[in-house]
């Protein structure tokens, strides 16, 4: 499917319906309007940064985690850094301190290896 105007209209629309269920702590039902989007275009990494949020709200951090790191990838400087810094968060909570402190530091401007 192309990304034409109907679909970024439409990924604009369940992109507002996603945030407003988060806002209202329903995180299950933000990614429920998030899935079956097709063709995402230039909303990928804010689609991805919005999935990546529900999942950390229902503290599936390892998911999450997958989420952040395409919106940090996808996102251009400086735009990328709550990515990186959600996907710390994340790295935190299941315990791998390691990889926490690296995506902070890229958070907060690092280059990323290789």
């Amino acid at each position: 499917m192309a990304f034409d105007e109907r679909q970024m209209t439409r990924v604009a629309r369940r992109m507002r319906e996603a945030t407003g269920y988060l806002e209202i702590g329903m995180p299950q039902e933000a990614l429920g309007r998030l899935e079956s989007l097709g063709s995402l275009g230039p909303f990928e990494a804010e689609v991805e940064l919005l999935r990546g949020e529900a999942m950390r709200r229902q503290q599936r951090f390892e998911e999450a985690a997958v989420s952040f790191a395409i919106a940090a990838r996808k996102s251009p400087p400086p735009q990328n850094k709550a990515a990186w810094l959600a996907l710390s968060l994340c790295w935190q909570q299941v315990g791998d301190a390691e990889r926490a402190m690296k995506m902070l530091g890229m958070a907060r401007g690092a280059k990323p290896d290789g």
